[in-house]
């Protein structure tokens, strides 16, 4: 990623501020609602890694991690105490929750005044605290959405509308909203009055240089045929069970099938006893032969090279979909679930077989038919790299929000930070 990051330099025009008469060297506060490189952190990294060859960057972070690991490369991590937005379940628990964001918009409103940033950055919409921080410190926001704040996978009309004034809060909060697809931009179409824009997250060549045989052979999956792959977070909302509860009927017309569960729970209780789930599942249905828990791969290429599909059984409001596109960069074909942001990341019968969310049958059907259509399977990779290198281009990624940066500035209401700070003295 870091490689992929130093190859998009170009000559963007300088982004010099001046402050009490004189230019200085743009300063850029982020915050990040994870300590993994992964999900939103690893999207922006590129075009943040752009913004510290203008100035100075700090990174807050809730914790020590490999998203602390990775921003270090290109700025100064700080660990801070907050967490992302939880919505609270009863009454009861609103004061508590209330007296958290207070305490959170103090922490972010000091750490603001200490660094003085001409810019903030929220690589998430779930961090409201941060935003607000902003405003009251009269530093122009940029706020990153690679969320479908209303998950639609337990109905409940309180968290509905909580989802819904969350993404109004952030409408009015932020002077640029990025979103990472069409379908995440929704959510804040009726509130918003400034900038509002879609740019899809880049995707580099390094996922189709992957050593399949290698991968097959370390996890006895050498006369795997087909062999699935199934990638993301252990947790019911990623639908892992879906893919496994496929296995029997595909198993009968390809006795050689395999699936690959890549990824590892988060440490939620509710996550690890979904882990251990999926392994009573795949004996109850007499297929734990068939099913390989690998945990986390490095390089996620070689997964990729050694699969034939890779599977998405998502059942949560996907916002955007990144394994589809690197399978598709990496020549695989995909079948995802049709949720969220998938039909518009990938459509279906173009680049991607898609088929309704909990339905198994489906999934196994859809399968079948790539497995038995090779004249399908080509097709669908052949028009995804297409789209791939049409649509999903890392340059024009950065480039893309290196425009929303440059107008949130120019039109930014407030004076930069450190006037503010030495006029409040």
């Amino acid at each position: 990623m870091i490689a992929a990051a130093s190859r998009l330099r170009r000559p963007y025009r300088s982004w010099a501020v001046k402050t009490g008469g004189r230019q200085h060297a743009m300063q850029t506060l982020v915050i990040l609602h994870s300590n993994e490189a992964a999900g939103p952190p690893r999207h922006v990294f590129p075009w943040l890694s752009l913004l510290a060859e203008r100035g100075p960057v700090a990174v807050a972070v809730p914790g020590a991690g490999s998203a602390a690991d990775l921003y270090a490369t290109i700025g100064r991590p700080i660990v801070l105490e907050f967490e992302p937005l939880t919505y609270p379940r009863r009454l009861g628990a609103l004061g508590p929750y209330a007296a958290r964001l207070a305490a959170e918009v103090r922490r972010f409103s000091g750490l603001i005044r200490q660094l003085r940033p001409d810019l903030v950055v929220a690589v998430t919409a779930s961090v409201p605290a941060a935003l607000v921080a902003a405003r009251l410190q009269r530093v122009p926001s940029v706020v990153f959405v690679g969320e479908i704040l209303d998950k639609g996978v337990v109905v409940s009309r309180g968290r509905s509308v909580a989802a819904a004034a969350t993404a109004r809060l952030t409408a009015a909060l932020a002077d640029g909203v990025v979103c990472c697809s069409d379908a995440v931009a929704r959510q804040f179409a009726p509130a918003r009055s400034r900038l509002l824009r879609t740019i899809y997250p880049g995707v580099d060549g390094t996922y189709a240089d992957g050593d399949g045989a290698r991968f097959r052979a370390l996890h006895g999956l050498a006369e795997a045929e087909p062999c699935l792959a199934v990638i993301g977070n252990v947790t019911p909302a990623r639908g892992q069970d879906v893919a496994i509860r496929a296995l029997p009927g595909l198993r009968e017309e390809f006795p050689a099938v395999r699936c690959v569960i890549a990824g590892v729970p988060h440490p939620r209780t509710g996550d690890v006893a979904y882990r251990e789930e999926l392994a009573r599942l795949a004996r109850r249905l007499g297929v734990d032969d068939a099913v390989a828990f690998v945990g986390l791969v490095d390089p996620v290429a070689d997964l990729y090279a050694a699969a034939d599909v890779v599977v998405n059984p998502a059942r949560f409001n996907e916002p955007f979909g990144r394994v589809a596109i690197e399978a598709l960069s990496a020549g695989r074909p995909v079948v995802a679930a049709g949720v969220g942001a998938i039909p518009e990341v990938v459509r279906d019968g173009r680049e991607a077989l898609l088929f309704p969310a909990e339905d198994h049958d489906a999934l196994g059907r859809a399968v079948a038919r790539l497995w038995r259509e090779p004249g399908l399977r080509e097709g669908l990779v052949r028009n995804g790299r297409r789209r791939v290198r049409d649509d999903f281009r890392e340059d024009r990624a950065v480039e893309a929000f290196t425009d929303v940066v440059d107008r949130v500035l120019a039109a930014r209401e407030y004076p930069a930070a450190g006037t503010h700070a030495a006029t409040s003295r």
